[in-house]
């Protein structure tokens, strides 16, 4: 195990930086766990053993699990929103973002991952409120500019009301990522392509309708 740091070890870092790798690598590797085995299982212990360190070097970097953890979701946080950038400064219109951004969200999620989520919100209610909510709220935040941009475009109904639309769509997503077991004879990509895909058809003019059924036809070919 412990040569997975080999090449920490090995390269020439100033302090400053090779800590940054070392807390970096850390939160990597507890995510992974998290989402494998449980946030409420997986111990310290079974991090350093995992990461083939001292469960000292781990303590040096968070001051227990629970921090540990506000740190695996704020990293999540920070890639999901330069994902999300990169993907709506890229796309032509607001509708293929969106379709896009889902398609990869079901790609990326699996059953590991909501049981994750699950733990979090039973066993850290408290992280729950303060992390998890506050994505939330930023989500629905940014979805909201999303449907002004939308309608600017001429592919969302000029007679929505953004910010009821962004709460609506941003609780119909967590909605399905918080689901219990009810669901688990789909698959995540099904469930997000059956609720998320009607739910744009409602708020679509014409024109946005046309690029959603572009979509549907694309990813049945390459089915």
């Amino acid at each position: 195990m412990f040569l997975k740091f080999s090449h920490i070890f090995a390269a020439e870092f100033s302090g400053k930086d090779y800590n940054g790798m070392v807390k970096q690598r850390i939160i990597e590797e507890a995510s992974e766990l998290f989402a494998g085995t449980g946030v409420k299982s997986t111990t310290m212990d079974d991090l350093a053993r995992h990461m083939g360190i001292s469960k000292r070097t781990i303590y040096e970097n968070f001051k227990d699990k629970e921090a540990l953890l506000i740190a695996c979701i704020d990293s999540f946080h920070r890639e999901s929103a330069v994902f999300s950038e990169r993907v709506f400064s890229k796309e032509g219109n607001v509708v293929d973002a969106i379709l896009l951004m889902m398609q990869k969200s079901a790609e990326q999620t699996s059953l590991r991952r909501l049981d994750m989520l699950n733990d979090i919100r039973k066993y850290y209610p408290q992280v729950f409120k303060d992390r998890l909510m506050h994505m939330h709220d930023d989500k629905c935040r940014g979805m909201g500019q999303l449907i002004l941009r939308g309608i600017d475009e001429g592919v969302f109904r000029d007679d929505l009301n953004p910010e009821i639309i962004a709460v609506f769509f941003s609780k119909r997503a967590d909605g399905i990522a918080m689901a219990d077991r009810d669901l688990d004879r789909f698959s995540l990509a099904e469930v997000f392509e059956n609720v998320i895909i009607t739910f744009l058809r409602g708020i679509c003019t014409p024109e946005g309708i046309e690029i959603i059924n572009r979509y549907k036809e694309k990813t049945a070919k390459s089915k």
